[in-house]
């Protein structure tokens, strides 16, 4: 593989990264406790995200149920992450103040930020 490719893979890592980072930041800083953490709503509302979103994403398309049930694993994996994540932040609150919500958020952020710019850049390293 060529050095350019590897250095746009990590310009891209850094920057889905960032961005991520942002995001968990944003959510951690204006968090005000609420209500007690629904874990199963969280579930529940993944799976209902990623088959809306592979529905979406595959309409007429005629992709084989292996890939449709790959997508909606990967899918289901990043929603549930950000969704645990947003739903534990009262947890985190009461464990440990602002603080431990701020950390919490911002390293899922990041760290859904690098899954997904793996995900769509990473396969451009085997080539």
């Amino acid at each position: 593989m060529s050095k350019t490719r590897k250095e746009l893979f990590r310009g891209k890592l850094v920057q889905y990264g960032l961005v991520g980072g942002a995001l968990g930041l944003y959510y951690g800083l204006f968090y005000q406790p609420g209500s007690e953490p629904d874990i199963a709503m969280a579930f529940m509302l993944s799976v209902f995200a990623a088959l809306l979103t592979v529905i979406v994403r595959s309409w007429r398309k005629g992709f084989p149920f292996k890939k449709l049930a790959f997508d909606f694993i990967t899918i289901f994996f990043f929603f549930v992450i950000f969704m645990l994540s947003i739903t534990l932040r009262k947890t985190a609150y009461d464990l440990g103040g602002q603080p431990l919500v701020i950390a919490e958020t911002l390293i899922s952020g990041i760290g859904l930020g690098l899954l997904l710019a793996w995900q769509q850049f990473g396969n451009q390293l085997k080539e």
